[in-house]
């Protein structure tokens, strides 16, 4: 895989992020005690918009020279149809059953990033002549008012595509390199400072004190956070958002600029993903979490020192030599065509 003109900073932004990813989806099966829980809802908070952020600022190239690149959506597409195909046979075994219907429309699990960006891909024709301002604003309303829509669920994944559409749209306008180079200077304190504070709180409190608004943080329906809390949903996602951009904005400023030896790994984000699931799947199916000594911080450590090996594991090239074949599969045949 050529690395020439690709930037260290993402790449090792990208890493800690998928990183994060896979830490969260394996703490996902695990009864939550008050250390598994914090720890888990902190990464949630933040690391699915700034992966997001991360696709929206990389997304300029579906459309070149006034050309839409149809192979990228198309692409994307080819793996949703892969990942939805495969977790329904791994969430299959765990639910002791496996359906022979796929319904490719409907997701609400981890396949629903590549519908979304899918879904993201086909807005940028409509948006990348208009001004930035009126598509961050427009797209923050619509999320928040989205919310309380009972019709915008699953289907197509439409509630988180809406729900997350503006961190899309944030990379997507700050594309370029002042970003990249410029970012860091000046005063890391006055960003580093919020975020630790704002992390510290979500990781001592939220057992205890924020679980009722937790779940804000998947981009659900309001509906989903109770009758009592329903009508300030708005409030809170608006609230969330505010919470994202000061720890993402903490874990920016932080993130090395120069090569790393993380830095390859970074690159091939998306083959981590979609496989890192799969196996999560299979070794919840064979009772791996239920050995986990969830009462037991050194275990929950661990599982997250396992979670960064895995995440090295998967991003070896010998497995993107593989995965960049099948990924471009359906654009080499319909070229051939």
């Amino acid at each position: 895989i050529k690395q020439a003109g690709r930037s260290a900073y993402f790449d090792n932004f990208r890493f800690i992020l998928i990183f994060l990813v896979v830490a969260g989806h394996f703490l996902l099966p695990l009864d939550k005690t008050r250390f598994s829980n914090n720890i888990f809802y902190l990464i949630y908070t933040f690391h699915m918009p700034c992966f997001i952020f991360v696709s929206g600022y990389f997304s300029t190239h579906v459309v070149q020279n006034g050309k839409f690149r149809a192979d990228k959506l198309i692409q994307i597409v080819w793996l949703y149809i892969l990942f939805k195909i495969l977790t329904h046979f791994t969430e299959g075994l765990i639910d002791g059953h496996i359906g022979l219907y796929i319904d490719f429309f409907e997701e609400s699990g981890a396949p629903w990033y590549l519908l979304a960006l899918a879904l993201w891909y086909l807005t940028i024709p409509f948006i990348r002549e208009l001004d930035p301002r009126v598509v961050m604003t427009g797209s923050i309303i619509i999320s928040l008012l989205s919310g309380y829509e009972h019709s915008v669920n699953s289907i197509l994944a439409l509630d988180r595509t809406l729900a997350f559409a503006p961190f899309f749209y944030a990379g997507y306008y700050m594309n370029g390199k002042k970003f990249n180079i410029n970012f860091h200077n000046g005063h890391r304190f006055l960003l580093l400072i919020p975020a630790f504070i704002t992390a510290a709180v979500l990781f001592l409190c939220t057992y205890d004190l924020l679980m009722p608004y937790s779940h804000i943080v998947y981009g659900i329906n309001y509906f989903r956070l109770g009758p009592e809390l329903y009508p300030y949903g708005g409030l809170i996602r608006f609230a969330w958002y505010i919470i994202t951009v000061l720890l993402s904005l903490g874990l920016m400023a932080i993130v090395p600029k120069k090569r790393t030896i993380f830095t390859a790994i970074g690159s091939r984000t998306l083959q981590i993903y979609i496989l890192h699931r799969l196996i999560r799947d299979l070794m919840q199916y064979y009772g791996f979490f239920d050995l986990v000594n969830v009462h037991s911080k050194l275990w929950i450590i661990g599982l997250l020192v396992l979670s960064l090996l895995l995440t090295i594991v998967l991003g070896n090239p010998w497995i993107t030599g593989v995965f960049e074949v099948i990924r471009k599969f359906p654009t080499r045949f319909i070229s051939k065509s």
